[in-house]
């Protein structure tokens, strides 16, 4: 990182930015201004998580979590301002997963004993807000199961950087299939199952099969089905499944490679994907790592010009080549195989 002043917006003028986009109707100036704000005030966060993944991939290494998946990504300007509208007291400038950092490991015990050891670690000086919020232990009631981790950032080079939050999960890949599940049927469904929208069948499904998945990684099953037996929810699910047929829309909906353009097979550096659920297509554009800056520009363009088309998602991450990407992040190659696998394996 140069040693030149970072240009950083004011907290207020991030706060203000904030109230602008989440109010009901903004002018369309005032609007283009505070996206401009979000999107400097999103850019900051690209030097923690840089950090945070170098450390984490040397730590992963070291350790010997052979089949790790890390990636890092800014939060979408879409997520940025539904959170924003949902949370009355949420502001801008606490936000604390503006940046974010998934590990995706195998099981339960190396959820745990990564992040001990990244706490317990002398040469990760970025502190920890505690506890954590630890969605194993206690699922979210629509059945999300994830560790979460906030830290403060520190950067005695760069104190203006000083305590910017990103958020750290890490889940396990069956955790992981659940979730891309989720997010993949609110796509083609256009509604945000994880924010509570959606239709309430859906919403059982998945959480039956999320306390189903938790009974196999023996850890607490949501508190609706706590009591319930095994079988129960088998049968249940069941039901579900012969009336909404969620898996065989699922399994028809995986976009193959030849739906994937990209320009570069570059590696290291960022991508831009951009998954259009009307077209079947998923575009990805590559930067180096040198060209942080231009890459965050196009996707402040490409979110702004594809607002108000639900039928596109952008989203600026760093995860490797495309079939590291495709792992870390299958709901945008619509691609839930490992999800209707494990799902069948249970239920049938």
């Amino acid at each position: 990182m140069s040693d030149t002043q970072i240009d950083i917006p004011s907290k207020s003028a991030v706060r203000k930015a904030g109230d602008i986009l989440k109010s009901s109707n903004p002018e369309p100036a005032a609007y283009d201004a505070a996206a401009g704000v979000l999107s400097q005030w999103r850019s900051l966060h690209s030097y923690p998580i840089n950090t945070f993944q170098a450390y984490l991939r040397n730590r992963i290494k070291r350790d010997g979590y052979r089949s790790a998946i890390i990636a890092q990504r800014l939060k979408r300007m879409p997520s940025i301002i539904t959170k924003l509208q949902r949370f009355s007291n949420m502001q801008l400038d606490r936000m604390q997963d503006i940046g974010g950092l998934r590990v995706v490991v195998d099981k339960i015990s190396d959820v745990y004993r990564l992040y001990e050891s990244i706490l317990s670690s002398r040469r990760f000086a970025h502190r920890p807000e505690l506890p954590p919020k630890d969605y194993i232990k206690s699922p979210k009631s629509d059945g999300y199961r994830s560790l979460h981790q906030v830290f403060k950032y520190a950067n005695k080079s760069h104190p203006e950087l000083s305590g910017l939050r990103i958020e750290l999960q890490i889940r396990t890949k069956l955790q992981h299939s659940w979730a891309t599940a989720v997010e993949t049927l609110g796509m083609i469904e256009k509604s945000s199952f994880k924010t509570g929208e959606g239709d309430e069948k859906f919403k059982t499904f998945f959480k039956l099969s999320s306390a189903l998945f938790a009974l196999q990684e023996e850890t607490p099953v949501i508190d609706e089905y706590a009591s319930e037996p095994s079988e129960e929810l088998v049968m249940l699910l069941n039901l579900l499944e012969s009336e909404l047929q969620v898996c065989s829309k699922l399994e028809s909906l995986a976009l193959s490679a030849k739906h994937i353009e990209t320009a570069s097979k570059r590696t290291d550096g960022y991508h831009l994907m951009e998954l259009n659920v009307e077209k079947d297509t998923i575009s990805l554009i590559a930067f180096s790592k040198n060209q942080l800056q231009d890459a965050e520009n196009l996707y402040r363009i490409k979110e702004i010009a594809s607002k108000d088309d639900p039928n596109i998602s952008v989203v600026l991450i760093s995860a490797g080549n495309v079939a590291n990407i495709k792992k870390a992040y299958p709901n945008y190659f619509l691609d839930t195989a490992s999800f209707i696998k494990s799902l069948n394996a249970i239920r049938l």
